[in-house]
């Protein structure tokens, strides 16, 4: 299956994942589609770049971290931004934890492994491209 040639030039995606492999793989997927990637290494980190009112478009969220993890880190991006939209991206699938992401806020839940056509089709549908 190709993957489709996206072009989010000019857009701003924050990558929070405290998996070094993880990282690395969503920001070459981010490469490919000229849009420039923020990283934060867990969920602190994450909502500082929006208390500091960092432009960011759209955020990849993980679940599991140190400090804050994502459920928390949501609910306080969507207090500072409401619109901008959060995709919860998670390797454990426990039981609740789909429903949990979306009454923190998460406008989309992803389970890991994440198929790079799955990814970039959440992307452009939450940016509305």
């Amino acid at each position: 299956m190709s993957v489709p040639k996206i072009d989010l030039s000019g857009k701003t995606v924050l990558v929070v994942e405290d998996n070094e492999t993880s990282r690395v793989y969503f920001e070459a997927a981010l490469k490919k589609t000229n849009a420039t990637a923020l990283w934060a290494k867990n969920g602190v980190e994450a909502v500082n770049f929006f208390k500091k009112k960092t432009p960011i478009d759209l955020v990849l969220m993980d679940l599991n971290m140190p400090e804050m993890d994502g459920f928390e880190a949501t609910r306080l991006i969507k207090e500072m931004k409401p619109d901008v939209p959060v995709i919860v991206q998670s390797a454990y699938i426990l039981s609740g934890e789909e429903q949990k992401s979306y009454e923190a806020g998460c406008d989309e839940f992803l389970s890991k492994p994440i198929r790079l056509n799955n990814l970039l089709e959440a992307i452009v549908r939450h940016l509305g491209l």
